[in-house]
């Protein structure tokens, strides 16, 4: 059997102009989860990544942690299906139809960005409806296809020929529970919202062969808890 290290990327810039961009704090849990590694011996005989910069830089980070020891790391092949969904996307197409269903949800979207609880909760609502699949709109894919565009990327890794490997992918916390919800044959509603629970440079392990994987642990973050310093495990 070979082991799959899904990698959620470290605290992106939350309410910046440009989010896509690990923060200070983002790279310096990106930072400890390298130094982790190298402290467990861990040797990696592929990387991949998505495409967006937060995951790249968080591979970029941990790379960085084994070449200052003196190792290799394989450089990331980079590949689409390993990028977050696109949340603005979702709540632009389902915030008027819940707000048409319920006009009282208006005050708590006009709210989201005033703090991180009111977010969620905007978030998670609309989240959880479109993961329901009860609205079929024009140009806005389904969890569904989403859940498959992670799941090609998986099996292209499975399918990748020998056993005993050990492959990291740095990913986001939306592929992660597809991933998890596929293992476990989840829900789409329960799988979606495993998203909100994995934390920022997180670690999330399966074992897989070819046409086979299960689910080994989910939402590693021992690395980040410092004593005297709960600031490290962030969601957001």
């Amino acid at each position: 059997m070979s082991t799959l290290y899904l990698i959620r990327h470290g605290q992106a810039s939350f309410g910046a102009v440009d989010y896509d961009d690990l923060s200070a704090r983002g790279r310096h849990q990106a930072s400890l989860l390298g130094a982790s590694f190298l402290k467990a011996g861990m040797r990696f005989d592929a990387c991949w990544s998505g495409t967006l910069r937060r995951q790249q830089q968080t591979a970029g980070e941990v790379g960085e942690r084994y070449r200052e020891a003196g190792l290799d790391m394989p450089a990331p092949t980079e590949t689409r299906a390993f990028n977050e969904y696109d949340y603005e996307a979702v709540l632009r197409a389902l915030v008027p139809l819940i707000v048409k269903e319920d006009p009282a949800f208006i005050h708590d979207v006009d709210n989201m960005l005033a703090h991180r609880r009111g977010f969620q909760k905007v978030f998670g609502r609309v989240m959880a409806r479109w993961a329901s699949g009860r609205d079929r709109m024009d140009g806005l894919p389904t969890w569904l296809a989403f859940c498959e565009r992670v799941n090609t990327g998986i099996r292209e890794i499975m399918n990748g020929g020998g056993s005993g490997r050990c492959v990291a992918v740095f990913t986001s916390g939306g592929p992660i529970a597809a991933a998890v919800g596929n293992a476990l044959d989840l829900d789409p509603e329960k799988a979606v919202g495993l998203s909100w629970q994995v934390v920022n440079a997180s670690v999330t392990r399966f074992k897989f062969s070819p046409g086979r994987i299960s689910l080994d642990t989910f939402n590693e973050y021992g690395h980040l808890e410092k004593p005297g310093n709960d600031r490290l495990v962030t969601y957001r």
